[in-house]
């Protein structure tokens, strides 16, 4: 009986770890990859008004390129901290009515808000798996 029972539990204890999803650990690259789509977006989003090409896609872009800077010096909240501006800037967008909100016009502020969510998300995750804390601002 108890043979039954220690094979049951270890049968068991089997059949969770299969089931279970593995754990990915987030790496650089997939952050690389999540800000690269977040530039495309930001490439192509409307933005309207008269500084729309002169200063706020560039000010977006430039938000997300040292974003990226940091990441390659593994600078995690750094770069936690300019994709914070980076959402500031898009808000204040958003507000002024300059950035689309049209779903079926193409990329919206929204979008590129919630994009910019998973990223600092991703860092938290790189952040926290060299032993370090989660970014706070």
């Amino acid at each position: 009986m108890m043979k039954k029972i220690s094979f049951a539990a270890v049968f068991c204890a089997l059949a969770m770890f299969v089931a279970a999803p593995l754990a990915q650990a987030t790496t650089v690259t997939e952050v690389q990859a999540m800000i690269a789509s977040l530039k495309a977006k930001t490439t192509s989003v409307v933005i309207t008004g008269k500084a729309a090409e002169t200063k706020d896609r560039p000010g977006l872009l430039d938000k997300l390129n040292e974003a990226s800077l940091k990441v390659d010096q593994a600078k995690f909240c750094d770069a936690v901290a300019k994709l914070n501006d980076f959402k500031v800037r898009v808000n204040a967008l958003i507000v002024a009515g300059k950035i689309n909100q049209d779903p079926a016009v193409g990329t919206t502020g929204q979008e590129l808000l919630a994009d910019a969510d998973a990223t600092i998300a991703a860092l938290n995750e790189l952040q926290t798996q060299g032993g370090g804390a989660a970014c706070t601002f």
